[in-house]
């Protein structure tokens, strides 16, 4: 008689003994461990935030799909900075472009632009504006005597002057030479015409230093009250014939 061998018992299973264990991505990590890293945290909400648009259960997210979704977020950051950086590089260009290299105010090309607007504004809303051109009367002579350095360093130094004396909002550029446009918003002919006194008198209290000695500066000026009526270079033309005559004027005394 052939006697059948019983199968061992298997021991009985303990339910709610074993815990369960987070499931773990392919490095190995669980999602526990991953959200401990701040970097870590930030994907993962990323992820979340992802998965929902799209209406996917976060549970549902296997490992192929997380890591190519943490690839597919890791490219959007990285356009997003060069994106910025684009955007910073086309806003220092644009400023070196606007920017006159030894004055560092506006150059002729953006001074004009700037000044057709005010131009515009006062044709339209019938504002009170002024043109001053300032000229450095003397910077032919500190040319001469002391070298084009010394003169760079007097159109700077006038530069920085007009820029601290001027009110915020106003224009200040270099149209040319030793010649600055000054467009002054919301003042007349006669406002414009004390401001330039004002200015050529900081002016003269404050001599360029150069090489230990104190070279004088002596600013002469036009001004042109903006009616709208004209263009820029009208209105340009206008204030420098003024400053012309005050010059013959200065010459003659």
């Amino acid at each position: 008689m052939k006697i059948e061998e019983t199968p061992p018992i298997q021991p009985a299973r303990q339910v709610g003994i074993e815990q369960s264990v987070p499931p773990a991505d392919a490095t190995g990590e669980s999602r526990d461990q991953r959200r401990s890293n701040p970097e870590e945290r930030e994907t993962e909400r990323e992820l979340q935030d992802v998965a929902a648009v799209h209406g996917v259960d976060e549970d549902d997210l296997t490992p192929n799909i997380r890591d190519a979704m943490v690839g597919l977020i890791a490219e959007v950051a990285t356009l997003r900075e060069a994106l910025e950086q684009n955007h910073n590089r086309l806003e220092y260009l644009t400023m070196l472009a606007d920017q006159d290299p030894v004055s560092l105010v506006l150059n002729r090309r953006a001074f004009v632009r700037e000044l057709s607007r005010a131009l515009m504004i006062a044709q339209r809303r019938g504002t009170d504006s002024s043109l001053l051109f300032v000229k450095i009367e003397n910077l032919k002579s500190i040319n001469t005597e002391h070298g084009l350095a010394a003169g760079d360093a007097a159109i700077e130094h006038v530069a920085g002057i007009m820029q601290a004396q001027i009110p915020e909002g106003d224009v200040v550029g270099r149209v040319g030479g030793a010649v600055f446009g000054i467009i002054l918003i919301g003042e007349q002919e006669a406002q414009t015409q004390e401001r330039a006194e004002t200015l050529a008198a900081t002016v003269a209290e404050r001599p360029l230093i150069w090489e230990n000695a104190e070279v004088p500066l002596t600013l002469i000026w036009g001004t042109r009250y903006l009616h709208g009526d004209e263009d820029a270079g009208e209105a340009m033309n206008a204030a420098d014939r003024e400053m012309r005559t005050f010059s013959s004027d200065m010459a003659s005394m």
